[in-house]
Order: structure tokens, then C-alpha cells, then sequence
């Protein structure tokens, strides 16, 4: 499920992320990124390879921890979490 990145929330390489406009009249963005870089202040984001984007011209976004939240709506990819005995474990990836 999609769940929004909150201001001060960190983000890993290989997670998938998307944009969500903050505005209602701009047309829905449909691309998905994929993190492959992180640091401490930013981000980079390329638009992850699928049928039709083989990935040979990727063009890599830099994206800086302060403009979430504020000009930049960004949702990550979130597995479900499951819950054993009362306690939530990790996070599940699909590779």
C-alpha cells in the first residue's frame, strides 16, 4: 500500500516511491521512482524501469529531505505489516 512520506521520515535505497500532486487541477502523475542513492540532506530518484522504460536513459532526481511535506508530496511503497503474538514484525520486501 502507498503511505505518504511525513516531514523528518527517512528513506532507503531500493524503496519505491511516488508523486502526488499537492494540487487538485494539475493532472495525476503516474510515474514511479525507485531510490538509488541516499544521504543525510537528499535523495536520488530515477523512474523505475518497467515494459516500456528499459532504463537505458535514466535521468536521476535529486530530491532534499526539507521540501517534503512542503512543495514536494511524495508516498513510498509500504509492505503490510504483519502481527505475530502482539508484536508487529519488520517490514517484508518482495524481491
Amino acid at each position: 500500500m502507498w503511505k505518504a512520506i511525513l516531514q523528518g521520515e527517512k528513506i532507503a535505497q531500493g524503496d519505491t516511491i511516488r508523486y502526488q500532486p499537492s494540487s487538485s487541477n494539475l493532472p495525476y502523475q503516474t510515474n514511479v521512482y525507485q531510490v538509488v542513492k541516499t544521504e543525510q540532506h537528499y535523495f536520488e530518484i530515477v523512474i523505475k524501469p518497467d515494459k516500456e522504460n528499459t532504463g537505458e536513459y535514466l535521468n536521476r532526481k535529486i530530491v532534499k529531505y526539507i521540501d517534503i511535506g512542503y512543495h514536494l508530496w511524495l508516498e513510498v511503497w509500504a509492505e503490510s505489516v504483519q502481527v505475530l503474538s502482539g508484536h508487529p514484525q519488520e517490514k517484508l520486501k518482495a524481491y
